[in-house]
């Protein structure tokens, strides 16, 4: 295995900036592809790794909005907020969305016992 020259490394930097792909850069520079993928790794060090998925559908600002609805009193469960924010949404969200930005924001749920709806009369 040979040391890669600097000359080479800046030329597959350069092509990765360019948003070249690792087999197109294989072909221009004469490099295999895993010493390509290590120099790519070497440059993207602190890149933080992605979560993948989905964007959020809710804003930084729909979610405030429904944290302070919760705190206030003003809404008990995700399923309300639901409710609340596809009133100013475009696009309806579901319950599990909502649930999924509260656990983001450290809000957790609460299960509260149920008390009998019927009583025993004398």
């Amino acid at each position: 295995m040979q040391p890669t020259s600097s000359t080479k490394c800046s030329q597959v930097i350069s092509l990765l900036n360019d948003g070249y792909s690792l087999h197109q850069i294989e072909a221009k520079t004469c490099l295999g592809k895993s010493t390509i993928g290590r120099i790519k790794k070497e440059i993207n060090v602190d890149k933080e790794n992605s979560k993948g998925g989905f964007p959020s559908k809710l804003s930084y600002h729909d979610i405030q909005s429904i944290i302070c609805q919760i705190t206030t009193g003003k809404l008990d469960n995700a399923v309300q907020a639901t409710h609340f924010i596809n009133n100013n949404l475009p696009n309806p969200i579901t319950p599990q969305s909502v649930r999924n930005a509260l656990k983001e924001n450290n809000f957790c749920s609460v299960i509260k016992k149920k008390s009998p709806l019927l009583k025993k009369g004398h």
